[in-house]
């Protein structure tokens, strides 16, 4: 697994309409993934929840440790459309509510 910091995940990231894009190299494996994630969520204080694996994607609920903001969004990894993306969860989340946490945490 590439050694991941924070300026490479804000260097590749895409604020886009539905989501934040992330535009890094794909884990290779299961095993790889799951690393990805915990690094990416300690990365951001983020708490990693209420995983689910599919045939060719992963998908993961992560929500915001920091006691100031309710920040929780989808962590989505797709191998078919070979993209890395956050997705918003609920009506006061947007994408660019997310990239501003990243750019803070």
């Amino acid at each position: 697994m590439q050694n991941l910091t924070k300026e490479d995940i804000l260097q590749h990231a895409l604020v886009n309409e539905g989501s934040v894009e992330i535009r890094t190299a794909l884990p290779a494996t299961p095993l790889k993934t799951q690393q990805w994630a915990e690094h990416f969520c300690a990365l951001f204080n983020f708490k990693l929840s209420e995983t689910d694996w599919g045939a060719d994607r992963f998908q993961a609920i992560i929500t915001a440790n920091a006691s100031n903001t309710d920040l929780q969004c989808m962590l989505c990894i797709e191998w078919l459309c070979e993209a890395i993306w956050l997705e918003p969860i609920g009506t006061q989340q947007s994408p660019s509510v997310i990239f501003n946490y990243l750019l803070q945490a």
